[in-house]
């Protein structure tokens, strides 16, 4: 005879299968011509942690990211996060704050570019002879083209500002004490001076502990298609994706550190990204070396072909973290540099 709890987990997991694979599945039998650009345009919000083992997203990390699996199987200590990332010299910035409490996530990102030179009201189109208001044979005089022989105002050149904004809010529901399940709502916005857009989405996970240590995760990102809609009139899509990522921590008894490696399958669930980027899948992974749980090496490989380093300090109050990588547009545009900083609330006993 069956136990009321055994019957309540058989009943999520119906309720599950029923409702939420159907969703999974419907954005591969929509028809539509879509777009997709490839990579998230939100990677560089991602926990450092993820960052650094290959941009990880099918397994939950110490801080919670932008389109990542949040699912807890047991109760973690309430943390509030903040990172900072640097991007190809400083270029781009981003800022990403965190934060879980029971079985709910938060996270808050923001990215941008500043100081970008508007000249487009700062052309002195006086054609290739430089003179205002004379006959130029050549019809180059106010074509609104810059020709060889004219030059800009440096007085007329106006600056600005271009960001993003995203909110994601998830929740965890567990099954029973070895399967977890995440639902996570998206809200973003883009300002890009003379356009703006808002756009919503959703994604959903899972992960499975089958063994103590071992742990199984998959995450389905922009499930039913992602919308952004534009003030001029157009619809970006981000397209779904799904990741499958497995994980195992190895303990010795006479070597004072942990090998936690991680891996992971990523691929895309429409045609079209596949055809865009020329692949059907790709993995990534990393290697973790932990140190008395306390110092924590990071390296990884992402499915770009990037190496991607990081390290952690823990302490009882909070965490330090650093990470970067090397691609080949680091080396033309200048390194990505990523600080954070995650502050264990329930150490300072402010609840």
């Amino acid at each position: 005879m069956k136990s009321s709890s055994e019957t309540s987990g058989a009943s999520v997991r119906m309720t599950f299968m029923r409702y939420l694979l159907p969703l999974l599945l419907l954005p591969v039998l929509i028809q539509a011509e879509t777009v997709s650009y490839g990579e998230d345009p939100f990677v560089l919000g991602m926990s450092i942690d993820a960052y650094a083992l290959g941009n990880i997203k099918a397994l939950p990390m110490a801080n919670p990211s932008p389109g990542a699996n949040v699912t807890q199987l047991n109760s973690v200590e309430s943390k509030l996060g903040f990172q900072h990332t640097e991007g190809f010299g400083g270029v781009y910035q981003t800022d990403v704050l965190s934060g879980n409490h029971d079985q709910w996530t938060l996270v808050l990102f923001r990215g941008g570019v500043s100081n970008i030179p508007d000249t487009r009201n700062a052309l002195l189109d006086y054609g290739t002879d430089g003179v205002a208001e004379s006959d130029d044979a050549d019809g180059t005089e106010n074509n609104g083209r810059l020709d060889p022989g004219e030059r800009l105002s440096i007085n007329s050149i106006s600056y600005f500002s271009t960001q993003q904004f995203l909110a994601e809010l998830g929740y965890t529901q567990h099954v029973n004490p070895k399967l977890a399940l995440h639902g996570t709502a998206r809200l973003i916005y883009n300002d890009l001076e003379v356009e703006s857009g808002i756009g919503f989405g959703f994604h959903g996970g899972l992960l499975y502990e089958p063994v103590k240590k071992l742990r199984m995760g998959l995450e389905v990102t922009d499930i039913l298609t992602t919308m952004l809609f534009w003030s001029s009139g157009l619809t970006e899509v981000y397209l779904p994706q799904l990741y499958v990522g497995i994980d195992y921590q190895l303990a010795f008894k006479k070597i004072p550190f942990v090998l936690h490696p991680i891996f992971q399958i990523e691929y895309p669930l429409d045609g079209a990204t596949a055809q865009l980027n020329k692949v059907d899948w790709g993995y990534s992974g990393g290697l973790e070396i932990i140190f008395q749980d306390q110092l924590f090496i990071q390296l990884g490989r992402n499915a770009l072909n990037q190496f991607q380093v990081g390290a952690l300090i823990r302490t009882k109050y909070m965490d330090l973290h650093y990470g970067t990588g090397f691609s080949d547009l680091s080396t033309v545009a200048g390194q990505t540099h990523r600080v954070g900083v995650g502050l264990k609330l329930g150490a300072f006993a402010l609840f």
